[in-house]
């Protein structure tokens, strides 16, 4: 486990607290990315040149969390609307998602109406959405299969062409047998054990694109709720997360010291009803100067948000289950990229993290490995996305190149057979038999 320099391990968080939620993510028709499937680490970077399509992967997992959240019209509205999600590199009319991973869900015991709690269990979900031109957004298709780790439990339903069928354990709170194109039937489980931690597990996706001006700005307190995915309400989330666990808090200042060798952050500070942060710095006479957001760097508050992002513990929803960061290195020294890296990968014991970066210094960090990289590429317009292939492994693998110097020399490539499995798959369903 990666630990700031100087500082002790927490012995609390010496082992992985729940699984990772995703395994796979398998995408079609969204924004850029016709189709791709995906198998995610606990901490998996997505690499690759600007405008390669590595935001639209996050945005897809920002979406399928928003329709489940706030219903199909409000998600659509705040992605950017019908012509900006529908991929134009395919002559579909519809967009798919499809999750798999892992949950922690209460459970009845057959026969009986008691509960045991903290089951694992396996779980695959699946969201068809019709963009059709000459008609709202609408849902058309949607799956859930939950089987419990023992093998004795599976439950399951399937909603297609406005029939819902269910199959399995009975639901405590029965639901209706008719799908609704707005909303996701997920979304409707509530009180329902593992469909209803599934639907929470989704719903606490965070993806974060920081703004530093936003950060800087004095903000309402904004208390019980996530990171905003502009960082915007950074203090409330570092009050909130303290008052529960000043540990957490703790290891983000220290990261913070080691990444910046400079700022300290000593807390917040509340001003005529709004809420700042404070930092300070020790000059080479032992002065100590004073300074609030406003005053400091973007590098810095980027920084800040990202520790925060990634260690942050609001009640009751805990840790998010994803922490998805886009471009943490922007305007951060490449000296100060290992230490990121390290409080990311620690952070990876609460929450799965996947990260986007076209940082070469980033991948020096010899926590990363090669399977942790996920190569994207822009090819004929369409976003691609697969492992390193396995030209790369070996070279990383014999000492010849690091994982930085192949980005830095553009010659990290996908797994050209892997993405040969995602063209089958894509067009066939299935991949032909070696």
């Amino acid at each position: 486990m990666a630990t700031a320099p100087d500082t002790e391990p927490n012995d609390t968080i010496d082992t992985r607290s729940k699984p990772p939620f995703l395994r796979r993510v398998r995408i079609r028709g969204y924004k850029s990315i016709a189709f791709c499937d995906v198998t995610l680490e606990p901490f998996t970077i997505l690499v690759g040149r600007n405008a390669s399509g590595k935001s639209n992967f996050l945005d897809a997992l920002a979406f399928l969390r928003d329709v489940v959240n706030h219903g199909l019209h409000e998600a659509v509205r705040s992605h950017g609307g019908h012509d900006a999600i529908l991929c134009r590199f395919s002559s579909a009319t519809t967009v798919t998602i499809d999750i798999e991973g892992q949950i922690y869900a209460s459970s009845r015991i057959p026969g009986t109406w008691i509960l045991r709690s903290d089951d694992l269990w396996s779980v695959s979900y699946g969201l068809e959405i019709d963009f059709s031109p000459d008609r709202y957004p609408r849902i058309v298709g949607e799956q859930v299969q939950l089987l419990r780790a023992d093998g004795e439990q599976t439950t399951s339903y399937t909603s297609k062409a406005g029939k819902v069928t269910w199959s399995g354990d009975t639901l405590t709170h029965p639901i209706s047998n008719w799908a609704n194109s707005e909303k996701t039937i997920l979304g409707m489980c509530f009180g329902n054990g593992p469909f209803t931690e599934l639907s929470s597990y989704i719903t606490s996706i965070a993806t974060y694109n920081f703004n530093p001006e936003a950060m800087r700005r004095p903000q309402k307190p904004n208390p019980g709720s996530f990171l905003e995915r502009d960082g915007s309400n950074l203090a409330s989330v570092i009050n909130t997360s303290g008052g529960v666990n000043e540990t957490p808090i703790d290891r983000v200042s220290r990261y913070l010291n080691v990444v910046t060798n400079s700022a300290e952050f000593t807390g917040t500070s509340a001003v005529g009803g709004y809420e700042t942060l404070r930092f300070q710095t020790r000059r080479g006479d032992g002065t100590v100067l004073e300074f609030d957001a406003a005053s400091m760097s973007d590098g810095t508050l980027r920084v800040l948000a990202a520790l925060v992002a990634a260690f942050q513990n609001i009640p009751p929803y805990g840790a998010p289950t994803i922490v998805a960061i886009e471009e943490p290195e922007t305007s951060l020294h490449p000296a100060a990229m290992r230490a990121l890296v390290d409080a990311l990968d620690e952070a990876t014991l609460r929450t799965q993290v996947l990260l986007t970066t076209h940082s070469a210094e980033m991948l020096e960090n010899p926590t990363i490995k090669p399977e942790n990289i996920r190569v994207v590429q822009m090819i004929d317009g369409q976003t691609v996305i697969a492992p390193v292939d396995e030209a790369s492994i070996e070279i990383v693998r014999r000492n010849l190149d690091t994982l930085g110097g192949l980005e830095r020399q553009n010659q990290l490539e996908p797994d050209l057979d892997d993405l040969d499995r995602q063209r089958h798959l894509s067009q066939n369903g299935q991949v032909p038999k070696a």
